[in-house]
């Protein structure tokens, strides 16, 4: 029997070509090829995984660590990656909040893929891959859901696209969406809350990208049968009906509008952790 979370969760959408090429983007940023000890956080079924091992210098040297809430993804990830002889990859279920208890070796980089949106104590998760991480460690993450990732020349469709939607809801289901209920997801932070986030836990930041990446149709359609999408823009609207009519508004909206993609802009950030300078107390003569 397959569940509402399987049913609706993020996997169609994470196999498009382009977001492949955002989280290879990532990877090459965080120069994962080049690490030893590397955490997959919030792995799913494998895919970032798969890209890591792609880049490996010294495989045999190497250890991943694929972490995820989802037996079932861990599960299926195990499965596509099959057994391998040159590199070991341990996976790990565990909430990604309970990383230090989850992962017990330090390690040389935490990736963390497209999910940190997610978590509601953003700064305690920060905190333990802090502590995590060898001195000089990489704490890379992405995300397409902040405030500033749809640019100005993508609101008219999503205008549009919302507004088609809502109307198809009430005509054919005499539904509204509640939108007293929002999502985390949905409280978005500023690019420049992330970067504070990271450098008030003691990184530094290397690297701070901004990569517009244009969606087509099958992204928008994909994100729409995926359960925090449809919670977030449907909030209180069943996840059958939400996909349903979200589909339905993006086909009618796509065609009037004559489009090929619509843009959306990725945030990528890469830290190290560093050692900072105790302050040194000045002495005072009587």
């Amino acid at each position: 029997m397959v569940t509402a979370s399987e049913e609706y969760n993020f996997t169609s959408f994470s196999k498009l070509p382009f977001y492949t090429k955002v989280n290879e983007r990532l990877l090459d940023l965080a120069e994962v090829g080049k690490q030893r000890k590397i955490v997959d956080l919030g792995c799913g079924t494998g895919g970032i995984t798969k890209l890591m091992l792609e880049r490996l210098q010294s495989a045999k040297e190497t250890v991943i660590y694929a972490v995820d809430h989802s037996t079932t993804a861990l599960k299926v990830a195990a499965e596509e990656i099959g057994e391998r002889k040159d590199v070991a990859i341990n996976y790990v279920h565990s909430e990604v909040q309970n990383l230090t208890g989850a992962v017990k070796d330090k390690v040389d980089a935490v990736v963390y893929c497209n999910s940190i949106h997610y978590v509601p104590e953003k700064t305690v998760l920060i905190h333990q891959i802090k502590e995590k991480l060898l001195q000089n460690g990489i704490f890379a993450f992405n995300t397409s859901f902040y405030e500033g990732s749809h640019p100005d020349d993508s609101l008219l469709f999503f205008r549009k696209w919302m507004m088609r939607s809502l109307r198809i809801l009430k005509r054919e289901y005499g539904l509204s969406a509640d939108k007293s209920q929002k999502v985390e997801s949905r409280v978005q932070l500023k690019a420049q809350d992330y970067i504070d986030l990271v450098e008030n836990a003691g990184f530094k930041v290397l690297v701070n990208d901004f990569n517009r990446v244009e969606v087509p149709h099958e992204g928008w359609h994909h994100i729409s049968g995926f359960s925090d999408w449809i919670e977030g823009v449907m909030p209180g609207v069943p996840l059958d009906i939400g996909r349903e009519v979200l589909q339905k508004g993006l086909a009618q909206i796509w065609e009037e509008m004559q489009l090929k993609t619509v843009p959306r802009v990725w945030l990528s950030v890469s830290a190290a952790k560093i050692k900072r300078e105790k302050k040194k107390e000045k002495s005072i003569r009587k």
